[in-house]
């Protein structure tokens, strides 16, 4: 039951971060024959860095925050070169 508690308290810390980023949410859509995940990407992202940080809500909140940032810094650094 915590492990399932953390993995909501990463993917609360993602879809927090995402209305922050925004100030909206994005949802999911079909576009140009692809789906779009929108914010359940980052929804899913923040559940399992939240699952795998330390075993405190706290951290599992704020490594789903980060997570995606992360995430997505590390993609823009490797578009780049």
């Amino acid at each position: 039951m915590e492990l399932c508690f953390l993995a909501i308290a990463g993917g609360l810390g993602a879809l927090i971060k995402d209305v922050v980023k925004d100030n909206k949410l994005v949802l999911p859509r079909y576009e140009n024959g692809a789906v779009v995940l929108g914010c359940f990407g980052g929804i899913v992202i923040g559940m399992a860095v939240g699952y795998l940080v330390d075993q405190s809500p706290t951290t599992a909140f704020f490594g789903g925050y980060a997570g995606t940032q992360m995430l997505e810094s590390l993609i823009s650094k490797k578009g780049e070169e």
